[in-house]
């Protein structure tokens, strides 16, 4: 029985209750397509007003139209303009099927019209039909623009994902920035832009990819580089410009390159953008990691993602010399290695020919390369004339000369001449000779003119140069011979040298402690070098690096008085004024959040607020302090007082600002630098603790900071560990809404940090020389590069199949090597972090690998029971040792790389010739196998390791046993001595390390934090800390100095009259009423010796200044 329509509600009322919202619709809705399906529908629907036969069906129907009308409503509120083409399509899809429906209705009607199809008998079966095909039709649309709106969705998301990323805005060509290089005038350089054009034009196979563009400073460089860029922007084969300069903290920092060139890819080619906005998506810290980890996640990997056959872009790279030089020799190197996997990008690099950028050039085996020099003087000459003219007319105009002065053309070469090749030549002439205050062009040309040549030195390439800048100095400060004159010109003209970035002219003066029109004055006449603040939000600025390197060099600048040299009293001037800006002015919650739940992200108007809080000089003194301090002499007085105060009160509030002004990533390094200096300047002990507190601190909570800058008051010190002092200091002072209850620690766990990154066991670690770095083998075939002061992952590398059992750096940190299971040894690239050769003789696993201290040889012991030696530059075999009976588990090399130790399972030590690859003398004294040997940085000991839980110590000279060292209750699988000797580290099976004395051999500390056992421990380089791999796959980093107080030393059995450290701080030699002397070890608190003789209590103990002999004094 069919449904009826209660209350007398006939098809008529039906029609009705679906007309009316669809006719509310029409003409309210600004898309085209939307309206057309509503008046196809009113069409149809119209038709219903005979009988109530088909009121179920009219229901549904009636249903469906609400559905269609909520799907569409939401249109109505749209802008025509903003209409998506997605839209659009699913609309004209939805029309389409729409008209088909009906269509079917209308053939089936009669010549009477549309409403006698529904007065027949059998319509019933038609109606159904057309209402179900409506709903499949209006199910479809509601599908794609579900599907799209989700798309939609992700693009915004990946597209935030790319504005995130860190980047330097003003690297760009046409940023606008004030001192950005000017554009070719027109006629000139014409032929060397053409061959660029050419070049970035060719369609021939053998194109290099990469253009260098080669030449001294102010030769034009640049201005040709900007005039390439704005020619292949109209062209539309621009994809991206950096425009690198010195000045500028952003635009030489080599961790903003790739970040900067993905951005600028992303906004001219949006499925670049997608895919790396997915890369970003999926890690969150792309963007803030090594050069290295950025172009492989943000340039290698998404552009291999894209379609090969795309046009060919350029990408410019200006002015490469003036990156910092180790960032700017990585991202050549990662350039040129994989240019080839970058089949529709062509690189045009302009630089100066520095040894760094020259040398990596070098290799490169497909390259475009021009000399600007080389080009020939008349087509220079004439580029000049052409130049100097205009500019000339320029200055007529705009100084508005009543007598305009009439240029000869004998003055206008004699300038060209003068110029040489050297465009800054004539660009800082020209900004001379129409400087606006002193409206006297032609005087300027004269003195330009009739500048003489510095005797001997006509032939130098930067004489002319050099020249022209001491008249400009000369005539600027004509009173040089005047103390004040000359004061204001190093404080000012130095300052705005030596500061690590540009402030604008308010903070400038600010922070230098000057007030700005004495700033202007300093600055009023070297207007033609450099570029005043035109108002006091910009920052003054060197025109063109050639005058910083003038002005900073005693053998070009010839008046002692001008010359800018960056002494340590000035670095210590900078270092007291940060310190004074930060105690001055950083309180809690300075941009005034007060929000504790707030991420920083989430704050609205956060910009403003820090802008508000935190003036340009202060946020200066944040970022740089540690800067100034590692340059001011060790054992300054007042700088440990402002760093006493620093870590007393400060801390908390600098790492507040830091988050604010998003330069947190940097402040581990900031801190230890500190924490470097003070323990060199035998800062009291509380300073270096709070220091080594700070760091601690950091690496435990820097990433809630990051987010949440007030989360360093609250959730971070909260679970701090209460009894250390950064707690017990600045816990009194904050009020936390958070209280631990139970289960707080109080003391710092013994690993600085645990790595995590390996997903097998960890079988070596070794540092990088400058001890930044660490490199770690694993048992899931990989190598791992990580950054050792931070504890962050920086790459992955690939290419054993099998576990990797050791790693080691080359002397320059330039290369790895590895070696694994699978009975080969592999040699890498650190920086690239780029597979460079497989190295193959062995025919067992090769345990241990370590280059020769010259880099030029590699050694590598196997369970084949060999070593081979190795040339480490060519790869090439040299000889294979033979001796054990058993698996070689270690070699090591002596400092001198004269000797080479191998350590077997077969219970032996063999010492080799390095040389000749001669067997010297065998050491034998215990049982068990030997897993790990090493040599102290003398020379003159060895330490081995043993599967029977001891340490044996030998005499590497003679070949005797020293002493054994017990501690460790199962197998030692490493050792390792301090750089400076002084100290033994060991790894163990009991998942222990144990620090020993290395001259006494008594047990200084035992480290615990692994899961599993130890398999490989070694020192940073600076003997400060311990990295340990274990078979847990986790790397600890430790203090190898743990910066806590050492418990009371007792041995005397009376009172202590005095006590005195040996002159390399390393003893302690301490008198007492007991009538001895006590010796101690100062590092471990160990008794050494009991010094017995006196009758009477000894009074008084001193050193001989060699440490080698000590006095004493009784009353006796």
């Amino acid at each position: 029985m069919k449904r009826s329509l209660k209350s007398g509600k006939t098809a008529k009322g039906v029609s009705l209750a679906i007309l009316q919202p669809l006719r509310h619709l029409l003409g309210a809705i600004p898309v085209p397509g939307a309206e057309a399906v509503i008046r196809i529908l009113l069409d149809v629907v119209e038709g219903f007003d005979k009988t109530s036969r088909n009121s179920s069906t009219l229901l549904e129907l009636e249903n469906h139209m609400k559905f269609l009308t909520h799907l569409v409503e939401p249109l109505m509120k749209m802008d025509k303009h903003n209409i998506s083409s997605g839209l659009k399509d699913e609309l004209e899809t939805l029309r389409k099927d729409v008209e088909s429906i009906s269509s079917n209705v209308k053939a089936k009607s009669s010549a009477g019209g549309i409403r006698r199809f529904f007065e027949r008998e059998n319509d019933e079966h038609d109606l159904r039909s057309f209402t179900q095909n409506l709903k499949a039709a209006l199910d479809r649309f509601q599908l794609s623009q579900t599907l799209r709106q989700d798309q939609e969705s992700h693009l915004r998301e990946r597209s935030a994902a790319v504005m995130s990323l860190p980047r330097a805005n003003s690297a760009a060509y046409n940023s606008g920035r004030e001192n950005g290089p000017s554009s070719c005038l027109e006629g000139t350089r014409d032929s060397i832009l053409i061959e660029i054009m050419s070049w970035l034009k060719s369609t021939e196979s053998g194109t290099p990819p990469v253009y260098w563009l080669m030449g001294l400073a102010g030769i034009g460089k640049s201005t040709i580089a900007k005039t390439v860029a704005e020619r292949a922007d109209k062209n539309g084969v621009l994809s991206g410009s950096f425009f690198f300069s010195r000045s500028d903290a952003p635009l030489r920092d080599p961790l903003l390159v790739f970040p900067t060139l993905a951005f600028q890819l992303a906004q001219s080619d949006h499925e670049f953008k997608n895919i790396i906005g997915e890369a970003i998506q999926q890690d969150a810290m792309l963007g803030h990691k090594n050069p290295l980890a950025q172009f492989e996640g943000l340039i290698l990997k998404p552009l291999g993602k894209l379609n090969l056959h795309r046009r060919t872009t350029l990408v410019i790279l200006d002015a490469l010399d003036e990156c910092e030089e180790q960032g700017a020799a990585t991202i050549l190197q990662l350039l040129l290695s994989h240019i080839t996997r970058l089949p529709f990008l062509r690189f045009l690099i302009t630089s100066r020919p520095e040894p760094h950028i020259s040398s990596v050039f070098s290799e490169a085996r497909s390259l475009a390369k021009r000399i600007l020099h080389d080009i020939e003087a008349s087509v220079i000459e004439e580029d000049l004339r052409l130049y100097i003219r205009s500019e000339l007319r320029k200055i007529v105009k705009k100084l508005e000369l009543a007598n305009a002065p009439d240029w000869t053309e004998e003055e206008i070469n004699a300038l060209v001449e003068k110029s040489g090749k050297l465009f800054i030549y004539a660009a800082t002439s020209i900004r001379f000779i129409g400087d606006t205050r002193v409206r006297d062009p032609r005087r300027h040309l004269s003195l330009i003119l009739n500048t003489q040549d510095r005797k001997g030195l006509k032939a130098m390439p930067y004489t002319q140069l050099d020249n022209l800048y001491m008249g400009v100095l000369r005539n600027s400060l004509s009173d040089a011979n005047s103390e004040a004159i000359i004061e204001r010109f190093q404080m000012v003209v130095g300052s705005i040298v030596f500061l690590r970035e540009p402030l604008p002219l308010r903070s400038f003066a600010q922070f230098i402690q000057y007030e700005q029109d004495g700033v202007d004055t300093a600055l009023r006449h070297l207007r033609s070098v450099i570029i005043p603040p035109s108002t006091a939000d910009e920052a003054p600025r060197i025109y063109h690096p050639s005058f910083r390197d003038f002005i900073t060099d005693p053998s070009r600048c010839s008046i002692s008085e001008f010359v800018i040299v960056a002494v340590p009293d000035q670095e210590l001037r900078h270092a007291l004024r940060c310190f004074e800006l930060m105690e001055t002015f950083l309180k809690q919650d300075i941009a005034g959040i007060s929000d504790l739940s707030l991420l920083n992200s989430e704050v609205e108007g956060l910009d403003e607020k820090v802008r508000d809080g935190l003036s340009a000089e202060l946020q200066y003194a944040c970022r740089y302090w540690a800067s100034h301090l590692s340059h001011v002499v060790l054992g300054e007085k007042r700088m440990m007082e402002v760093l006493e105060g620093f870590s007393m009160r400060l801390v908390l509030m600098w790492l507040e600002a830091m988050s604010l002004i998003e330069s947190l990533s940097g402040a581990v390094n900031v801190i230890e630098v500190a924490r470097q200096w003070a323990i060199s300047s035998k800062c009291e002990g509380t300073v270096i603790t709070m220091l080594a507190d700070a760091r601690r601190f950091i690496l435990a909570h820097g990433e809630l900071i990051r987010g949440s800058a007030l989360q360093v008051y609250h959730s971070a010190l909260a679970f701090t560990p209460y009894d250390t002092e950064l707690y017990k200091t600045y816990s009194k002072d904050v009020k936390s809404c958070i209280r631990v209850l139970q289960g707080a620690e109080a003391q710092w766990p013994q690993a600085l940090s645990t790595l995590i990154g390996h997903s097998g066991a960890v079988r070596s670690v070794a540092f990088s020389p400058d001890g930044l770095w660490l490199v770690s083998g694993s048992d899931d075939c990989t190598l791992c590069l990580w950054d050792a002061v931070a504890g962050m992952h920086i790459a992955t590398l690939k290419g054993h199949s099998k576990q990797v059992l050791s790693v080691a750096f080359s002397p320059d940190g330039l290369w790895l090597a590895s070696g694994s299971g699978d009975c080969t040894i592999c040699l890498w690239d650190a920086v690239l972090g780029t597979h460079m050769a497989t190295l193959q003789s062995h025919a067992h696993q090769v345990s241990s690998v370590v280059f020769s201290p010259d880099g030029l040889w590699l050694a590598s012991g196997s369970y084949d029971h060999t070593l081979c030696l190795w040339d480490a530059m060519l790869g090439l075999h040299i000889a294979t040792l033979q001796g054990h009976s058993g698996p070689v588990s270690s070699v090591a090399f002596s400092p001198d790389g004269l000797q080479l130790v191998s350590g077997s399972h077969d219970g032996t030590l063999f010492l080799w010739d390095a040389m000749l690859g001669t067997h010297i003398v065998t050491l034998q004294g215990y049982s068990g196998k030997v897993s790990s040997v090493a040599f102290s940085p003398d020379g003159l000991r060895l330490a081995s390791g043993s599967s029977g839980s001891v340490i044996h110590l030998w005499d590497a000279k003679l070949g005797v046993h020293i002493a054994t060292l017990q501690g460790h209750s199962l197998r030692v699988t490493s050792v390792a001595f301090s750089p400076d000797g002084l100290l033994l580290a060991s790894g163990s099976w009991d998942k222990t390390l144990h620090l020993w004395d290395a001259v006494s051999g008594a047990p200084i500390a035992t480290l615990q934090g692994h899961s599993s056992w130890v398999s490989s421990v070694v020192f940073s380089p600076n003997g400060l800390q311990l990295a340990s791999g274990s078979h847990g796959h986790a790397l600890c980093l430790w203090d190898a100095l743990p910066g806590t107080n050492i418990a009371p030393v007792q041995g005397h059995a009376d009172g202590v009259t005095l006590a005195v450290f040996s002159p390399d701080g390393l003893r302690i030699a301490s008198a007492s009423h007991d009538f001895t002397l006590h010796l101690w070890d100062a590092i471990s608190g160990m008794c050494i010796a009991n010094l017995q003789g006196h009758a009477h209590l000894v009074s008084s103990v001193a050193f001989s200044p060699d440490g080698l002999w000590l006095a004493s004094g009784s009353y006796d």
